[in-house]
């Protein structure tokens, strides 16, 4: 053991007490301090540029040296609990406390000192002889105690002497990226079984958490659509929407101005109505589900008015349920021979008649729209509601979008003499107002 002595007498004459013993480490760490104390602040100017360099290096070194010697003095006072002798909740807290640090440095500090102690002898060792840092050390512990129960002690020791070797090229930061996939690279086998076991625990929490829910806007008329899936509903929905809902090419009417989230609510209203329209869902009383809309057929042939939703009692306007009445199975409802009675609904623009519309329009005939005709529906140029009857030569496939257009009335559509459709656009789209057509029809 190294000592310190003092060699003068009191003024009385009398000789200091015995000489303290002190720890070899102890009386390294007061000489380095003094010795370095003694040449601060340096005087570097005149060092060349490799000395220079390579001082960075040797003091980061030294620094990483300390600090493992640090991390021994808190692992010893861990051992011995001297922060619950002094009346401390923990060491952490005592520590954080006695040298004025960060108490969650303290923590993690504390955490990385005993896992260097007990289980990871080979970083203790790269820390000691300063070839890595703490905040390295600390990366390389919090990846090895991340690992699945399932490692064993070998996958352990070589998933962590494969982040000691990544340790000696990456910064801390693209080494916590390393690790989150470390086990890719020590156990393939065991990674690909444990990503199979969490992702089926993912999927079954997601299971269990999905909801839907539509509630109504106390202060407009739309609804509020919230909800939660799994997974493979998502993609589902994704991949059922996402074609539905890509913007509309340039055509006579512009481009197209709806934002992403619009362009969505719109697939999904074009999903629900071929759903609806398919015939491929269940049966409810007997019938396929439908949209049932009540209204006076004196309002729905003058646009007056309003109809009801049957199912919710929702009012919607003359004008939207002569647009959806455009193309739907209407029945007339009333007194016969003082009984109620409901004529055979029949949908409009069926069979036949919808086949000779497809082949002659290929889809949307508005000018520029390229919508096949899956995505159309059946207008009539003279309402059925003014007589105008369920042909081909009064009849005009249009989109959802193009529909809605055309009866909102700013743009006209006519079967031609050569009896194709064409359309006439707006004044502020062309003063003239000549007619025009898809490219797509031929002339």
């Amino acid at each position: 053991m190294e000592t310190t002595t003092t060699q003068t007498a009191d003024a009385a004459g009398t000789m200091p007490a015995a000489p303290t013993a002190q720890h070899p480490l102890a009386v390294l760490v007061s000489r380095m301090r003094a010795r370095l104390g003694g040449q601060l602040p340096p005087v570097l100017w005149s060092m060349p540029d490799d000395e220079l360099t390579g001082l960075l290096v040797d003091l980061q070194s030294l620094v990483g040296q300390v600090d493992a010697a640090l991390l021994a003095g808190m692992r010893e006072v861990d051992r011995r609990d001297l922060g619950r002798t002094a009346g401390a909740t923990s060491t952490a807290k005592w520590i954080s406390g006695l040298l004025r640090m960060r108490p969650g440095q303290a923590s993690r500090r504390v955490r990385l000192a005993r896992d260097l102690d007990t289980t990871l002898v080979m970083t203790q060792t790269a820390v000691n002889t300063g070839d890595i840092s703490v905040e390295t050390a600390e990366v390389i512990a919090h990846t090895i105690g991340n690992l699945p129960a399932e490692a064993g002690p070998d996958v352990r020791f070589d998933a962590e002497r494969a982040m000691l070797d990544h340790a000696r090229t990456f910064h801390p930061h693209d080494l916590a990226r390393i690790g989150t996939t470390i086990l890719n690279t020590v156990d393939p086998e065991l990674a690909d079984q444990i990503l199979a076991k969490n992702l089926a625990a993912d999927e079954e929490r997601a299971a269990r958490a999905r909801e839907l829910s539509i509630s109504d806007d106390p202060y407009s008329r739309s609804s509020f659509l919230r909800g939660k899936l799994d997974p493979v509903t998502t993609d589902m929905l994704r991949t059922a929407l996402e074609p539905l809902a890509k913007p509309r090419p340039t055509d006579a009417d512009g481009p197209d101005t709806r934002t992403a989230g619009q362009r969505l609510g719109d697939g999904l209203h074009e999903l629900l109505r071929r759903y609806l329209n398919s015939g491929a869902s269940p049966s409810h009383a007997g019938e396929k589900p439908h949209l049932v809309i009540r209204i006076d057929v004196d309002n729905l042939a003058g646009g007056t008015g309003y109809g009801t939703l049957l199912r919710t009692g929702t009012p919607i306007s003359a004008h939207t349920t002569g647009l959806l009445a455009c193309d739907a199975k209407v029945s007339f409802w009333g007194t016969v021979n003082g009984e109620q009675a409901l004529t055979d609904g029949t949908r409009l623009f069926t069979g036949k008649t919808r086949r000779l519309l497809e082949l002659r329009d290929q889809g949307c005939a508005f000018p520029g729209c390229d919508r096949p005709p899956s995505w159309c529906e059946g207008h009539h140029v003279t309402s059925w509601l003014k007589g105008g009857p369920t042909t081909v030569g009064n009849g005009v496939l249009l989109c959802g979008h193009h529909h809605r257009l055309i009866h909102q009335g700013a743009w006209q559509v006519r079967i031609a003499d050569n009896g194709l459709p064409e359309f006439t656009p707006p004044d502020w789209i062309s003063k003239t107002r000549e007619p025009i057509r898809n490219t797509r029809l031929r002339t």
